[in-house]
């Protein structure tokens, strides 16, 4: 598989890629790994802002920008003020997720709120936010500090928590591979683990990670997934380097949320994997919109760029297989 996927970077691309296009922003030309949501009017995409990474590389930021239809901008793209009042710690909100909960627009986005001057592997914690919009411009309601009960002094990093609504309840996937989901109370922010089911999964380019928020596609829930690996491809000029991938996975709309199939090798495209100055490869998906015959995928490449990819549905159904899992009680 791992052969196969390197002279896949160098090949005619898999037909489930029909289009891609860049989205720059002038005001952060360097802004990347976007999520997306539809709204009545067009497009929300959110996007993470690092001004200064050679001097201040925890220094980060969450944009909000509204697209048209063609995934234009048509306002100005603007930072949001994650801090409350009196914090002293600079903003290091990253890789924000923008979602639907209750017909309410919410974000869910990892940060440090407590070290100023942050250590590479300090602690970093989940958080979720209403997004508001009045008088033209975005504003955050007060974060929420998302806690899994039963593994937060084990792991000082969490990230990619990707939510889902179901019944009322806001879910959360927080492993793919086992794939558990936790339940949140919204009260305390307190999170549990409510259903682990295990996968077979025969993915061999390094730890599958939650993405997207999944979404409601034929009866069962969609979602898209990344994992990275150092690895040599024609793209990285034969040189070992991360290269970091995307992939689907589907799981059952009912409990306990069963994975049901997951596309084999990476999804590829042309402009995925290309040379550059930068010492990743990465695509990162951050959010999807689905249509009766397309999906729309808000990606970052390299830490660098956003894009949307423009994927057939069909395609990428056909190219999923199926997966049986076991269930663990909880």
């Amino acid at each position: 598989m791992l052969i196969s996927c390197l002279q896949a970077l160098d090949e005619t691309p898999q037909q489930i890629v029909i289009a891609n296009k860049r989205i720059f922003l002038k005001e952060f030309p360097d802004a990347w790994n976007p999520s997306i949501l539809k709204i009545n009017d067009g497009f929300l995409l959110t996007f993470r802002y690092q001004p200064d990474l050679e001097q201040l590389p925890y220094l980060n930021y969450i944009g909000v920008v509204l697209l048209n239809d063609e995934f234009d901008p048509i306002t100005t793209p603007e930072l949001l003020n994650t801090r409350l009042k009196n914090s002293k710690t600079p903003s290091q909100a990253e890789d924000a997720r923008v979602f639907l909960y209750q017909n309410r627009i919410y974000l869910i986005y990892n940060d440090n709120v407590d070290a100023a001057f942050p250590e590479t592997w300090g602690r970093r914690d989940m958080f979720m936010t209403e997004l508001l919009y009045r008088d033209g411009h975005f504003t955050m309601g007060a974060p929420l500090k998302l806690v899994h009960a039963e593994k937060y002094e084990g792991q000082w990093w969490q990230k990619n928590w990707v939510p889902f609504e179901k019944d009322g309840s806001l879910l959360l996937t927080y492993s793919i591979d086992p794939h558990e989901i936790l339940y949140a109370n919204l009260n305390n922010g307190i999170c549990y683990t409510s259903y682990l089911t295990s996968p077979p999964l025969n993915w061999t380019l390094g730890t599958l990670r939650g993405s997207t928020p999944p979404l409601l596609v034929n009866g069962e829930y969609l979602a898209f997934f990344h994992s990275g690996r150092i690895m040599a491809s024609p793209s990285s000029w034969g040189l070992d380097m991360w290269h970091y991938f995307m992939g689907a996975y589907t799981f059952s709309a009912e409990a306990p949320f069963q994975i049901t199939s997951i596309t084999p090798d990476p999804i590829m495209a042309e402009e995925f994997y290309t040379p550059s100055s930068f010492n990743k490869r990465v695509i990162f998906p951050g959010g999807f919109v689905a249509s009766d015959s397309k999906i729309y995928v808000a990606y970052g490449k390299d830490d660098c760029e956003m894009w949307i990819a423009t994927l057939d549905k069909d395609a990428l159904k056909n190219a999923m297989v199926p997966i049986q899992e076991t269930t663990t009680d909880k």
